[in-house]
């Protein structure tokens, strides 16, 4: 699904004037420890309430409290070292992308401009659905899902949909590949939702032609392998529009 998102919502994904931190947050220990905290919770008071009977209110209390108590400690870590993530966002794209800070300053500003569109593998629109969505900007893609798969508009050699990925059993599967010029990033999101995934790769490939949305084709009468043989679409790439 790609739409244009009201300026609400564009504020609200950016509440804090990052986008990109606001999408950082989706993941990370802390999240499943405030998780795993609330669920002993939950799971001690059930227990005290079911066993009051056979134990007496006061032992179920106690039995209670013995059980919160750390299940407490954990949301409180979980709370902490969620917060860390969330302070650390500039680093840990850095560490995981090609970025530098100054593309991911520039990332959130072009976020706020007009023509900005949102792209998503489902119709979910709740916090964690926004969370795991992609963007495009005037200059830069972040394509759906939890990993920080951020790539310059420019610098993207191939994007598309295809029925015929080759798996590692000797079979195949669909596919949303995407993958830049330079280094070994690939963007690969198995069994999508093929109309969603169709729309992503046609809206990033209306705004930079030189992009390939073709699983095979042809160029000076040879055939080429966008996703089987992803180095020489790359040389092709480099040839035909020259280093950069």
């Amino acid at each position: 699904m790609v739409f244009e998102p009201k300026d609400s919502l564009k504020k609200k994904m950016a509440k804090n004037g990052s986008v990109l931190q606001y999408m950082h947050s989706v993941a990370g220990a802390g999240k499943g420890l405030i998780t795993m905290g609330a669920m002993l919770i939950a799971i001690g008071l059930m227990l005290a309430a079911a066993l009051s009977g056979m134990m007496g209110a006061e032992r179920a209390i106690m039995m209670a409290v013995v059980v919160a108590v750390p299940s407490v400690l954990l949301i409180v870590l979980g709370i902490f070292m969620q917060k860390k993530r969330e302070r650390e966002w500039i680093s840990s794209y850095m560490k995981n992308t090609d970025m530098k800070e100054q593309d991911l300053r520039q990332i959130d500003q072009e976020f706020k401009q007009p023509g900005v569109v949102l792209l998503s593998l489902d119709n979910g629109k709740d916090a964690n659905s926004l969370k795991k969505m992609g963007f495009i900007t005037a200059n830069y893609v972040k394509l759906p899902g939890v990993k920080p798969s951020i790539f310059r508009l420019e610098d993207i050699v191939a994007c598309l949909y295809t029925k015929k990925m080759l798996c590692a059993d000797g079979g195949y599967d669909s596919a949303l590949i995407a993958y830049p010029l330079h280094g070994d990033w690939v963007y690969c999101w198995t069994s999508p939702p093929e109309k969603a995934s169709i729309e992503i790769a046609k809206a990033i490939g209306q705004r930079n032609p030189r992009i390939i949305t073709d699983h095979h084709f042809a160029y000076e009468g040879k055939e080429y392998d966008a996703v089987g043989g992803m180095d020489e679409v790359k040389e092709l790439h480099k040839r035909v529009y020259g280093k950069r």
